[in-house]
Protein backbone atom coordinates (compact mmCIF):
# COMPACT_ATOMS: atom_id res chain seq x y z
CA UNK A 1 0.00 0.00 0.00
CA UNK A 2 2.89 2.52 0.75
CA UNK A 3 4.56 2.13 -2.98
CA UNK A 4 1.23 2.34 -4.49
CA UNK A 5 0.70 5.69 -2.60
CA UNK A 6 4.27 6.73 -3.02
CA UNK A 7 3.70 6.03 -7.00
CA UNK A 8 0.19 8.59 -7.07
CA UNK A 9 2.24 11.20 -5.07
CA UNK A 10 5.15 11.04 -7.44
CA UNK A 11 2.68 11.20 -10.56
CA UNK A 12 0.55 14.24 -8.58
CA UNK A 13 3.76 15.96 -8.68
CA UNK A 14 5.08 14.75 -12.20
CA UNK A 15 1.55 16.99 -13.47
CA UNK A 16 2.22 19.72 -11.40
CA UNK A 17 5.92 20.47 -12.20
CA UNK A 18 4.51 19.71 -15.77
CA UNK A 19 1.41 22.10 -15.39
CA UNK A 20 3.76 24.63 -14.25
CA UNK A 21 6.34 24.07 -17.06
CA UNK A 22 3.22 24.78 -19.34
CA UNK A 23 2.38 28.06 -17.72
CA UNK A 24 5.56 29.21 -17.69
CA UNK A 25 6.57 28.49 -21.35
CA UNK A 26 3.61 29.89 -22.51
CA UNK A 27 3.89 33.34 -20.72
CA UNK A 28 7.16 33.46 -22.71
CA UNK A 29 5.89 32.94 -26.09
CA UNK A 30 3.15 35.79 -25.61
CA UNK A 31 3.08 37.76 -28.70
CA UNK A 32 1.51 40.57 -27.30
CA UNK A 33 4.15 43.40 -27.75
CA UNK A 34 4.37 46.81 -25.77
CA UNK A 35 2.88 50.04 -27.94
CA UNK A 36 5.82 51.80 -29.73
CA UNK A 37 6.79 54.54 -28.40
CA UNK A 38 8.95 56.61 -29.97
CA UNK A 39 12.24 57.21 -27.77
CA UNK A 40 11.88 60.46 -25.98
CA UNK A 41 14.98 62.57 -27.99
CA UNK A 42 13.34 61.57 -31.56
CA UNK A 43 9.92 62.76 -30.36
CA UNK A 44 11.53 66.04 -28.60
CA UNK A 45 13.49 66.10 -32.01
CA UNK A 46 10.37 65.63 -34.07
CA UNK A 47 9.08 68.29 -31.94
CA UNK A 48 11.45 71.10 -33.32
CA UNK A 49 11.09 70.09 -36.85
CA UNK A 50 13.79 67.44 -37.83
CA UNK A 51 12.99 64.38 -39.81
CA UNK A 52 14.22 61.04 -39.55
CA UNK A 53 16.01 59.82 -42.79
CA UNK A 54 18.76 57.61 -42.96
CA UNK A 55 21.53 59.80 -42.84
CA UNK A 56 20.05 61.06 -39.21
CA UNK A 57 17.68 64.02 -38.34
CA UNK A 58 17.68 66.83 -40.63
CA UNK A 59 15.78 70.10 -40.06
CA UNK A 60 15.72 71.96 -43.53
CA UNK A 61 16.12 75.82 -42.65
CA UNK A 62 14.92 77.88 -45.68
CA UNK A 63 17.60 80.00 -47.11
CA UNK A 64 15.63 82.75 -46.96
CA UNK A 65 14.98 82.77 -43.15
CA UNK A 66 18.54 82.93 -42.97
CA UNK A 67 19.79 85.23 -45.56
CA UNK A 68 19.30 87.97 -47.90
CA UNK A 69 19.33 87.33 -51.56
CA UNK A 70 22.93 86.17 -52.65
CA UNK A 71 24.37 86.92 -49.07
CA UNK A 72 26.34 84.63 -46.76
CA UNK A 73 25.41 86.83 -43.78
CA UNK A 74 23.16 85.63 -41.03
CA UNK A 75 20.15 88.02 -40.25
CA UNK A 76 19.06 88.60 -36.90
CA UNK A 77 16.64 87.08 -36.91
CA UNK A 78 18.19 83.54 -37.79
CA UNK A 79 21.21 84.64 -35.36
CA UNK A 80 18.14 84.14 -32.69
CA UNK A 81 16.66 80.94 -34.23
CA UNK A 82 19.78 79.12 -34.33
CA UNK A 83 20.56 80.18 -30.52
CA UNK A 84 17.18 78.60 -29.54
CA UNK A 85 17.77 75.70 -32.16
CA UNK A 86 21.47 75.67 -30.27
CA UNK A 87 19.97 75.29 -26.52
CA UNK A 88 17.02 72.63 -27.77
CA UNK A 89 19.84 70.52 -29.12
CA UNK A 90 22.22 71.05 -25.89
CA UNK A 91 19.23 69.98 -24.00
CA UNK A 92 19.21 66.46 -25.34
CA UNK A 93 22.89 66.03 -25.03
CA UNK A 94 23.10 66.81 -29.20
CA UNK A 95 27.24 67.77 -29.42
CA UNK A 96 27.78 66.77 -33.55
CA UNK A 97 26.31 68.13 -35.90
CA UNK A 98 26.35 68.16 -40.28
CA UNK A 99 25.37 71.21 -41.38
CA UNK A 100 24.77 71.16 -45.48
CA UNK A 101 25.06 74.55 -47.33
CA UNK A 102 22.01 74.02 -51.01
CA UNK A 103 20.86 76.26 -53.56
CA UNK A 104 18.81 76.64 -56.57
CA UNK A 105 20.18 76.82 -60.11
CA UNK A 106 20.75 80.43 -60.42
CA UNK A 107 24.30 81.43 -61.54
CA UNK A 108 27.17 79.22 -62.34
CA UNK A 109 27.32 76.06 -60.37
CA UNK A 110 31.19 77.44 -58.99
CA UNK A 111 29.12 80.27 -57.60
CA UNK A 112 26.62 78.68 -55.77
CA UNK A 113 29.06 75.91 -54.74
CA UNK A 114 30.64 78.76 -52.54
CA UNK A 115 27.74 80.19 -51.62
CA UNK A 116 26.45 77.45 -50.00
CA UNK A 117 29.92 76.48 -48.51
CA UNK A 118 29.63 79.53 -47.04
CA UNK A 119 26.69 79.91 -45.79
CA UNK A 120 27.45 75.78 -43.92
CA UNK A 121 30.09 78.25 -42.60
CA UNK A 122 27.48 80.78 -41.23
CA UNK A 123 25.38 78.40 -39.51
CA UNK A 124 28.44 76.84 -37.92
CA UNK A 125 29.75 80.31 -36.60
CA UNK A 126 26.59 80.91 -35.26
CA UNK A 127 26.11 77.09 -33.35
CA UNK A 128 29.35 77.40 -32.16
CA UNK A 129 28.69 80.75 -30.67
CA UNK A 130 26.08 79.23 -28.75
CA UNK A 131 28.12 76.16 -27.33
CA UNK A 132 28.98 73.68 -30.19
CA UNK A 133 32.45 72.74 -29.66
CA UNK A 134 33.95 73.91 -34.07
CA UNK A 135 35.73 70.38 -34.47
CA UNK A 136 32.20 68.75 -33.79
CA UNK A 137 30.24 70.61 -36.51
CA UNK A 138 30.79 69.08 -40.44
CA UNK A 139 30.00 71.64 -42.83
CA UNK A 140 29.70 71.19 -46.49
CA UNK A 141 28.79 73.14 -49.73
CA UNK A 142 26.59 71.17 -52.09
CA UNK A 143 25.37 74.35 -54.34
CA UNK A 144 22.42 72.98 -56.57
CA UNK A 145 23.59 69.27 -56.66
CA UNK A 146 21.07 68.04 -54.38
CA UNK A 147 17.68 70.03 -55.26
CA UNK A 148 14.55 69.07 -52.86
CA UNK A 149 12.71 70.09 -55.29
CA UNK A 150 12.28 71.20 -59.39
CA UNK A 151 14.23 74.67 -60.50
CA UNK A 152 11.53 75.36 -63.06
CA UNK A 153 9.81 77.19 -60.97
CA UNK A 154 9.81 80.00 -58.17
CA UNK A 155 8.46 77.56 -55.31
CA UNK A 156 11.10 75.17 -56.46
CA UNK A 157 14.36 77.23 -56.21
CA UNK A 158 12.49 78.61 -52.82
CA UNK A 159 12.87 75.69 -51.13
CA UNK A 160 16.25 74.49 -52.86
CA UNK A 161 17.65 77.37 -50.78
CA UNK A 162 18.38 75.92 -47.59
CA UNK A 163 20.90 74.51 -45.02
CA UNK A 164 20.55 71.42 -43.61
CA UNK A 165 21.06 70.90 -39.94
CA UNK A 166 21.80 66.73 -39.58
CA UNK A 167 21.84 65.17 -36.09
CA UNK A 168 23.91 62.12 -36.97
CA UNK A 169 22.51 58.43 -35.58
CA UNK A 170 24.85 57.69 -32.80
Amino acid sequence: MISSYTAGAHNAVRVLVTLLLVAVLAGCASTASPPSVPPPREARLAALGFERTEDGYVLNLPGPLLFDTGSDVLNDSARTRLAQLAKDLHALSITRLRLFGHTDNVGSADMNRGLSSRRAEAVATAMANNGFAPENLERRGFGFDRPLASNDTPEGRARNRRVAVIVPFE
